[in-house]
């Protein structure tokens, strides 16, 4: 501790840099109403508490606009027991939280000769004598802090996409689990949830994550989610394949099916994956569903490049909407062939070529032939009765990103697995 030039106050080093910053501080730069927003920034980044935060506001509230011009001082004279009346504590904890403050160097002292806090103003409210509390700290720090609440806001931000598209993830994954029951023997289906449950207790509370932690783990639920989507593909084509030598018009299995990008979906619900990519040398290695899922990773579909978004394969869609199957003429192998059979598929729907072109130039040709397959497999469950009008309302969803496909494909992937187990619609 170094004693103080008067012999009253102790200092550390700490205190004594920033009371040399304080006395140094550029008053005037920012007004009083940008210090105000700054103050209102900086408690998670300071990581004060409500009782360190409420006091920061009084004492800011005692200053005037005119202490943060050029030539004046912000400080305030306002004694301990007047700040613990309105902040409804003791003395000591009014001490307490005004030694965190300075501490943090949010505040510093500009004392008198016995360290007493006094002050008055002018008729115009212009300090003429002041000793006491000095706020300078909040304008010798403004660039510095409000680097760090830009960086605090940045990082919560990609803290709340992280969070959500892991959420969204989780729900895929949970969707395929359910398919997959009907896919994979009981032995292989309980040995990959177990390794689903092995990343959900890796993830802990997802509130509390780090952003480098929650990277780690988006990266882990994405390759898990594609293996096992993957798996459940390959062994739906398998029944696919057996059938499909007495049904010439099922689809038949390719050895590289195309993909959609939802990057082509401006409003695609997982928009915001920031373009992961698979990292093989962190833990999504180790927890592989099983070695025939590594194997298969090991022929990955030929992908496009993008930067964000993942990919809806073909097959989904035509397991989704099995109507699209039936109706059509021949075998659809690809995103070409769905997006020719489109052209037909329209008139056959009553959909008019104005809200077919509306649709294709918001979301384009791609995204534009599932929502014609996603709108005649609604149709033929009988949820919807307007073709037309349904695709309008997804082109005024595009143009607003409030389309999600992917979500919808999920939601009637999981409507006839629902259906099969009770009988009533088997999976095609």
């Amino acid at each position: 501790m170094l004693e103080s030039s008067t012999g009253w106050r102790k200092q550390t080093p700490e205190r004594a840099y920033f009371s040399d910053l304080a006395a140094k501080a550029p008053i005037g730069d920012h007004s009083r109403a940008e210090i105000r927003r700054l103050l209102n920034r900086i408690r998670p980044v300071l990581k004060t508490n409500t009782t360190q935060m409420l006091l920061l506001n009084i004492l800011f509230d005692a200053t005037y606009a005119q202490d943060w011009k050029n030539g004046y001082q912000p400080i305030v004279w306002l004694s301990n027991e007047a700040m613990a009346r309105q902040l409804n504590i003791s003395v000591n904890a009014t001490r307490a939280a005004l030694r965190s403050l300075t501490d943090m160097g949010i505040i510093s002292y500009h004392d008198s000769a016995n360290c007493r806090r006094s002050g008055q103003r002018d008729r115009s409210g212009r300090i003429v004598h002041a000793h006491g509390i000095s706020l300078a700290l909040l304008e010798a720090r403004f660039d510095e802090l409000t680097a760090k609440a830009d960086r605090y806001d940045l990082d919560n931000q990609r803290r709340r996409v992280l969070r959500n598209d892991i959420t969204s993830l989780r729900r895929d994954i949970m969707a395929t689990l359910e398919i997959a029951k009907e896919t994979v023997k009981p032995t292989r289906w309980h040995s990959i949830a177990q390794r689903y449950d092995q990343l959900r207790t890796l993830l802990g509370k997802i509130g509390r994550a780090s952003v480098e932690h929650l990277e780690r783990m988006h990266r882990d639920f994405e390759r898990f989610w594609q293996a096992l989507n993957a798996l459940v593909m390959r062994d739906l084509d398998k029944k696919t394949d057996t059938k499909a030598s007495s049904d010439g018009h099922l689809l038949e299995p390719t050895t590289q099916p195309e993909n959609v990008s939802c990057n082509e979906e401006r409003s695609c619900a997982n928009a915001q994956h920031s373009g992961f990519q698979a990292d093989s040398a962190y833990g999504a290695e180790r927890l592989a569903l099983e070695n025939e899922l590594r194997e298969f990773e090991g022929h990955k579909q030929p992908e496009k490049s993008v930067q964000s978004g993942r990919r809806i394969d073909l097959r989904t869609v035509l397991t989704a909407c099995p109507i699209i199957t039936e109706l059509s003429a021949e075998p659809l192998r690809s995103w070409r062939d769905l997006d020719a059979y489109a052209a037909e598929l329209r008139p056959m729907l009553g959909v008019s070529a104005q809200a077919w072109a509306e649709i294709r130039q918001v979301a384009g040709q791609g995204l534009a032939a599932l929502a014609l397959a996603i709108t005649a497999q609604r149709q033929a469950d009988g949820e919807v009765s307007l073709p037309g009008g349904y695709l309008r309302g997804m082109a005024r969803k595009a143009k607003t990103g409030d389309l999600h496909l992917e979500k919808s494909l999920h939601g009637l992937l999981a409507r006839k697995l629902a259906a099969r187990q009770t009988g009533a619609v088997p999976i095609q």
